[in-house]
């Protein structure tokens, strides 16, 4: 098996994402637009929405930033270590690679931390008005804790990714490992399918949900 097929199986994979990227930022984007609300109290609408609903909201989306900073730099740095085992650059690839899976690690705490906000937001449902925005929320966040999973899962997928390149790029580029790497790479694009679609659901949602409560 080429080295050169290898590298160029996970490039085809970087550059054949152009939506399944997206998959790596709609969890800050999600994040994001649950930042994006105004909440206020209005006694003839009889609208309201607690507080600590909305800071949970705004937290939400300062977490979804870090997200979406971590995820643009591990994309970059899959293309380097592509790049470097391309070239038989086998120290180069192995450092980037250990780079990599700290910044997979915070990422990862990362997501933790937003399925933390969600709860949070979850918790303050009951204090919401109208009763049918109060269901649409739990719906929202029910979607927004489905995406975190997701996108956990895809984290780990990352994760796993990472520990075969580095054990073939120790080996100077072992054939043995393009199977594998061909079968986590399919299953990463199947999370970033689910994320894509649970983030459309998600973003629907919450329309309704300001909706109700503007």
């Amino acid at each position: 098996m080429n080295v050169k097929k290898v590298s160029g199986f996970i490039r085809k994979y970087l550059k054949s994402t152009g939506r399944r990227r997206k998959a790596l930022y709609v969890a800050g984007l999600a994040a994001i637009l649950l930042a994006g609300g105004w909440y206020w109290y209005d006694q003839s609408q009889g609208a309201y929405v607690p507080p600590d609903f909305f800071e949970a909201r705004n937290r939400a989306g300062e977490v979804s930033v870090r997200i979406l900073q971590l995820t643009d730099a591990s994309v970059q740095t899959l293309r380097l270590i592509s790049t470097a085992d391309e070239k038989g650059n086998y120290k180069r690839g192995l450092d980037l690679v250990l780079e990599e899976v700290d910044r997979n690690e915070a990422t990862r705490a990362e997501a933790i931390k937003l399925s933390e906000e969600l709860k949070n937001m979850a918790i303050n449902l009951g204090a919401i008005r109208p009763e049918k925005a109060a269901q649409v929320g739990l719906q929202t966040t029910t979607s927004g804790l489905e995406l975190v999973q997701h996108l956990i899962n895809y984290n780990n997928y990352t994760q796993e990714l990472l520990g075969v390149l580095q054990t073939r790029l120790k080996s100077n580029g072992s054939p043995e490992t393009r199977q594998r790497i061909e079968q986590i790479i399919l299953r990463m694009n199947q999370e970033a399918e689910a994320v894509n679609e649970l983030n459309d659901r998600y973003k629907e949602e919450m329309r309704e949900f300001d909706r109700l409560t503007s």
